[in-house]
């Protein structure tokens, strides 16, 4: 069987990595491994310092300035080492808004991704209550959410599910469902054709 990208996609809060982690130990006690490459730990010892060379506050991750000369790295750096894993014959986790690749359709394609041609793509998107998601970014206390919670109503109005999502090409998982539904959903998903 050819290895699977699996992107966990999701806005802000949905608790992408939460249940990533969680799968990845279920698999681990099944005697499957995966390899998990979450883009924020993938670019976190770099791109602060990055902004913070060409003058903006090193945690800022919604600014113009990042998404022009930063965000693109931090997913080609993923989608890079991903490749690496995939050649090796081990399946990968992405969790993450992945939202330009979403966008662009990229995310359909292994090769529009730079992954090998064989790789299977499997993809969800985490569903969740805004109220409960604000609550989720509040107690992380992760500085680089400083923004989105500073500008809440006008960060939460813009937000939109992608057009895959809305159209069924990329299923939904309610996030709000118990551990262990959402677990069985996820296997699911892996073992689809």
């Amino acid at each position: 069987m050819h290895p699977t990208a699996f992107f966990i996609l999701g806005h802000a809060g949905t608790g992408k990595s939460f249940l990533t982690s969680h799968f990845i130990r279920r698999e681990l006690a099944r005697g499957r491994g995966w390899c998990v490459l979450d883009k924020d730990a993938v670019s976190e010892a770099w791109s602060g310092p990055f902004l913070q060379a060409l003058g903006h506050d090193p945690n800022d991750r919604d600014s113009p300035a990042f998404k022009q000369h930063i965000r693109d790295l931090g997913y080609l750096s993923t989608l890079r080492i991903a490749r690496d894993q995939l050649e090796l014959g081990l399946s990968v986790m992405l969790p993450g808004p992945w939202s330009r690749e979403l966008a662009s359709e990229a995310i359909f394609s292994p090769q529009a991704l730079g992954l090998p041609a064989d790789t299977r793509l499997r993809h969800v998107w985490l569903e969740l209550d805004p109220g409960i998601r604000k609550d989720r970014i509040v107690r992380r206390a992760d500085p680089r959410d400083r923004w989105k919670l500073d500008h809440w109503d006008s960060y939460i109005d813009k937000l939109r599910a992608p057009a895959a999502v809305q159209s069924g090409r990329i299923p939904t998982l309610d996030a709000g469902l118990p551990l262990d539904d959402q677990l069985r959903i996820l296997q699911s998903l892996t073992a689809s054709a």
